[in-house]
């Protein structure tokens, strides 16, 4: 079961951003750029493993590395005003598309910093959101959005509404090839009042960097 941490707002280094970010001027702050996935896709390939489950993992690991992507708004009659937590693991919240009904599903897998188990676990939950197509599944309270943009290379991507989550936004689309190397646009959305752009861009070397490790443990090889 999943445990929050509340944060001490008096040695919080972030405690001042979080109450302007979330009470004078509440924002998101967005980063997109490609990462390098060359190693991983031909691991992939060789592997015959899935290049989508593998990417999911390496977001939702990057994401569970750092608590600003944990962190979460706790309600108590106690205080005046939601108080900042970090959950100790976070899942991923992902996209089931149907090509019958071009709907899809929301289904969430839990998180192991073990990829292997990690995606026999997202291979049950894929198929049994591909038998369901119903909207989507109940999912726990700790959860952050994986979004797969297959069918397009993109230069930006996000969401907006009237409300600004703490939880990541992450989304990843198709691939572009030059210079003999695969490049694969990758993106993360958060409340400012989480994060800054230092932590997306770390984010997202991370992520590029852990893709190579993986690749190496798949016993790909390089172009």
């Amino acid at each position: 079961m999943a445990e929050i941490r509340m944060l001490d707002m008096k040695t919080w280094p972030r405690a001042e951003h979080y109450l302007r970010f979330t009470e004078e001027a509440p924002c998101a702050v967005n980063l997109t750029d490609e990462i390098d996935v060359t190693d991983l896709r031909l691991a992939c390939r060789a592997s015959g493993s899935s290049f989508y489950l593998a990417v999911l993992w390496l977001v939702s690991a990057a994401v569970n590395a750092h608590e600003e992507f944990r962190l979460t708004a706790v309600d108590s009659p106690d205080v005046p005003r939601p108080m900042p937590g970090v959950w100790d693991v976070v899942h991923p919240a992902h996209n089931v598309f149907h090509e019958d009904t071009e709907t899809y599903t929301s289904t969430f897998t839990l998180f192991s910093p073990d990829p292997d188990e990690f995606a026999a676990r997202a291979e049950e939950d894929i198929a049994r959101a591909k038998r369901l197509k119903t909207a989507s599944v109940p999912a726990p309270p700790n959860v952050f959005d994986a979004s797969c943009v297959p069918w397009r290379h993109f230069t930006a991507a996000g969401a907006s509404s009237d409300g600004v989550s703490l939880a990541p936004l992450v989304v990843w689309g198709g691939f572009r090839e030059t210079g003999g190397r695969i490049l694969m646009p990758l993106s993360v959305t958060v409340s400012h009042a989480a994060a800054d752009g230092f932590h997306l861009a770390r984010f997202l070397n991370e992520t590029e960097a852990a893709g190579k490790v993986l690749a190496k443990r798949k016993g790909g090889g390089v172009l």
